[in-house]
């Protein structure tokens, strides 16, 4: 954020001084700096690890070749999906709020969404919520990208099935499920395995501490060693 002249705002750490060095050396030294498409928001890195999961087998993809996706950022909203009805206009105002806290709303990219299905898979429901699903995303489908969902129940093929075959969406569907993931993360799918009609998914994540470490107890006689959390000031 600093390199690029995104961000003037300190946050009492050595962010901006060191994003100004490089810089400067980088002018110095002569290669273009090419603009990079998006930041990560953070005046420090942090740590970050790649998992692989599988997806259930209960998942929509089609076409086929639209496989593999890379670096796929991911939204998780608070959908209200205990309940017996579910309001369309209450999932797209969740996506699209989340779309712009995150600068995706005009994103050249898809946008993977994340859906923590609850209760029954009625037509009502699924027609309920697919509504209001490409109501939230029509931006992005009018710029011809896919819808991606991944959830963590078994709806990822019902979900897929409804939107094209019910709702005659034309853009390019991945519906997957079975997968643990959360706000932040990036996913890359890959091509479907023939044998188990899953898909390898790749989660990067960055870690965020959700609170600061607690200040160590000292005893008489016990010295223990004092954690040092990494602080990042904007998340």
């Amino acid at each position: 954020e600093y390199v690029y002249g995104r961000e003037a705002q300190t946050y009492g750490d050595l962010g901006a001084l060191l994003a100004q060095e490089i810089r400067a050396r980088a002018e110095r030294w002569g290669p273009k700096l090419e603009l990079a498409s998006e930041g990560i928001r953070a005046t420090v890195i942090g740590a970050s690890q790649y998992t692989t999961q599988v997806s259930g087998s209960t998942i929509y993809v089609s076409p086929l070749t639209i496989l593999p996706l890379r670096n796929v950022p991911l939204i998780a909203p608070s959908f209200a999906l205990d309940g017996e009805d579910i309001e369309p206009s209450a999932v797209a105002a969740e996506i699209q709020a989340l779309l712009r806290r995150l600068d995706l709303a005009e994103a050249g990219m898809p946008v993977a969404v994340f859906v923590p299905w609850r209760g029954s898979a009625t037509f009502r429901r699924l027609d309920a919520f697919c509504q209001g699903l490409t109501t939230g995303l029509a931006a992005l489908l009018a710029a011809g990208h896919p819808v991606v969902l991944a959830g963590d129940g078994d709806v990822g093929g019902l979900m897929g099935i409804h939107l094209r075959e019910e709702m005659g969406l034309d853009n390019a569907i991945v519906s997957v499920d079975g997968l643990e993931l959360k706000e932040f993360d990036y996913i890359d799918i890959g091509g479907m395995l023939p044998q188990s009609g899953a898909v390898p998914v790749v989660i990067k994540s960055l870690i965020f501490p959700a609170e600061p470490a607690a200040r160590p107890q000292h005893q008489a006689g016990v010295v223990g060693p004092i954690a040092k959390p990494l602080s990042l000031a904007r998340g």
